[in-house]
């Protein structure tokens, strides 16, 4: 993902976290993980690590409380003032009613917001989630933790993050990727199933790890994970991407869930940083095009590609916008920027006025469905915010990644 550097400030502190300390307690599935890489020792250290460097921190005041700054920060801090106050349990470090990997994705939008608004109002709490890694059980779920931390790193400069992100990436790679499917990592450590998202995330994180070490040992996993994916058959003539791949390394004509269009936007914005290649960009613009248009029901609203959707599903399209919002201030100027930037304009609109007091929003967006509230409809809702912002804000604004 790109974003412009943030100014050089003072170290900082935060208090620790209250209540019984989540850092030191294993994984619930640790003794089932393959290879021992989740055992009791390993996530001790790394999580050990990460406290030691946050109990170094001092206290610093917000700069503004967001609710002074444009329309749609006001609306994002809403979003996740609620999150914070109807689903954030300090005593578990985690929200309430989530799955594990949940738990970073939100982790990570707190980071856009923060690093938008320069409202730290939520910092202390995503440190706090960031060190808790109960419940997490796949690839996917690791590179997700790897995600957050490369999110947080860019707004604390703490080494611990990156040096998390890097062991997280490091172990994926050597214990993952096999010539099953002539490459590709495993999405589970039982080695069952190569899909779309474990290894967009692996592409994503192999791309920020060589823009914030310069190790060509990134770059190149870089290089060989896009020309795995790009020509694995995931991505379909429609320009959506599946699921993953079936016994015979074909599409398996899965569901081409929102989150999967998302996560590949940022990887490729990246690639193209990378490459300078424009053919990257014009992927990243036909698979969001293609998304948006494959999402749009007879309502004219933004649907799910299984429906009714389950716990999973309710953050999909949190991940899918984040990652547009990222993408559109990337775009040359022309018809389909103008035409990505005004859809996330009136989506952002929309759910904006379908809140319900306490700026509650629906995990559903469709007129006539159930109300269904939750930490991931929140966090959606205030990722679709942030969306605006950044393209609102301009390319100069959001573009140069923490180096």
């Amino acid at each position: 993902m790109l974003f412009r550097p943030l100014p050089t400030a003072p170290p900082r502190t935060y208090a620790p976290c209250r209540g019984t300390s989540p850092l030191h307690a294993p994984s619930s599935h640790a003794s089932v993980h393959a290879g021992g890489h989740r055992g009791r020792v390993g996530r001790a250290v790394a999580a050990g690590a990460i406290l030691a460097a946050m109990l170094l921190m001092s206290p610093v005041a917000r700069a503004r409380d967001g609710e002074s700054g444009n329309g749609e920060l006001h609306r994002a801090r809403q979003a996740l003032g609620e999150l914070s106050t109807s689903y954030w349990d300090a005593a578990r470090a985690d929200w309430r009613n989530i799955h594990a990997w949940q738990r970073f994705v939100i982790i990570s939008t707190l980071s856009d917001y923060e690093h938008l608004s320069n409202d730290q109002g939520f910092h202390a709490t995503a440190m706090q989630a960031l060190a808790n890694r109960r419940g997490l059980d796949g690839n996917d779920d690791d590179l997700w933790v790897a995600q957050a931390d490369l999110d947080m790193a860019r707004l604390t400069h703490m080494p611990a993050l990156l040096s998390d992100a890097r062991r997280i990436f490091d172990m994926v790679a050597h214990q993952y990727w096999d010539a099953h499917c002539r490459g590709g990592v495993w999405w589970d450590h039982a080695r069952t199933y190569k899909n779309a998202i474990t290894n967009e995330l692996f592409l994503a994180t192999a791309l920020r790890l060589y823009q914030q070490t310069h190790d060509t040992t990134y770059r190149d996993w870089a290089s060989k994970s896009w020309a795995w994916l790009r020509d694995s058959g995931l991505i379909n003539a429609a320009g959506l991407v599946n699921d993953g791949l079936d016994a015979h390394c074909a599409n398996n004509g899965g569901p081409a869930y929102s989150y999967n269009q998302g996560v590949i936007l940022d990887a490729l914005a990246d690639l193209s940083a990378l490459r300078h290649d424009p053919q990257d960009m014009a992927m990243a613009a036909r698979i969001a095009t293609a998304a948006i248009a494959a999402s749009r029901g007879p309502d004219d609203t933004f649907h799910e590609a299984r429906e009714p959707m389950d716990m999973d599903a309710w953050i999909f399209r949190g991940i899918f916008v984040r990652a547009l919002g990222h993408l559109v201030p990337a775009l040359p100027d022309g018809p389909q920027r103008t035409t990505l930037a005004t859809w996330l304009m009136e989506e952002g609109n929309h759910v904006w006025a379908t809140r319900r007091p306490s700026a509650r929003f629906s995990a559903t967006w469709a007129p006539g469905t159930p109300f269904v509230p939750g930490a991931q409809a929140q966090l959606t809702a205030a990722a679709l915010f942030l969306a605006t912002v950044q393209d609102r804000n301009g390319t100069d604004d959001t573009k140069a990644h923490t180096q």
